[in-house]
């Protein structure tokens, strides 16, 4: 059935294939790999193995190396263990987005904005010039834990509310419905698949 007429969950290969494409979430942006054994490291991945039968859900890492986070028969397990890594994947996106990070600024392009400066300068400044700039620092590191500590807030609720309605949805054949919540809609602004950085994604764990 395709994921235009009833918002399923996807069960097969070609439907989380077709959902990642109405919603612009390709390999080259997100890393995840629909169908595809793909051999690079920092990927996702799900492929039906040709030979034995079975489907392999994977997460190649940082390096190189392969983490099988299922392999088996069973294409709807395989399919939604995908998934749900997927959404995950999509939540962290959109915290960092919201937050203002920058993790492809490569570390050897950050100039220090202080590196020109006079150091004795910034010691023998008045009181008060060294008291406002240690206030100005200190609310730009406050204002950006709030803004997390509230986006990570607004995450969590949302997920239960998604727990909840998954529970509430269940019709007894292993299908899922999410009537009252939208991954892809879960916050209110700009983000889209086009704001999409895989710097923010991790590559280094199992899974």
């Amino acid at each position: 059935m395709s994921l235009l007429s009833g918002g399923n969950k996807p069960k097969t290969i070609d439907s989380l294939k077709e959902y990642c494409e109405l919603n612009g979430y390709t390999s080259e942006k997100t890393r995840f790999f629909i169908g595809e054994d793909y051999k690079e490291p920092r990927a996702f991945g799900i492929y039906k193995d040709e030979v034995s039968g079975d489907f392999v859900v994977y997460k190649n890492k940082d390096d190189g190396s392969r983490a099988v986070r299922y392999r088996g028969t069973d294409e709807a397990f395989a399919v939604g263990e995908l998934y749900d890594r997927l959404q995950k994947e999509i939540i962290n996106q959109k915290q960092h987005y919201y937050a203002g990070d920058t993790p492809s600024r490569s570390i050897k392009s950050y100039k220090n904005p202080y590196s020109d400066m006079d150091i004795s300068s910034i010691r023998n400044g008045t009181k008060g010039e060294r008291l406002s700039r240690t206030l100005n620092r200190t609310g730009i590191s406050i204002s950006g834990v709030l803004i997390y500590i509230l986006i990570l807030a607004l995450s969590v609720v949302a997920m239960r509310c998604s727990e909840s309605n998954r529970r509430s949805g269940y019709d007894g054949s292993d299908n899922y419905y999410y009537d009252n919540y939208d991954y892809n809609n879960s916050y209110d602004s700009g983000w889209s698949s086009d704001s999409w950085d895989s710097g923010y994604t991790d590559f280094g764990s199992d899974w």
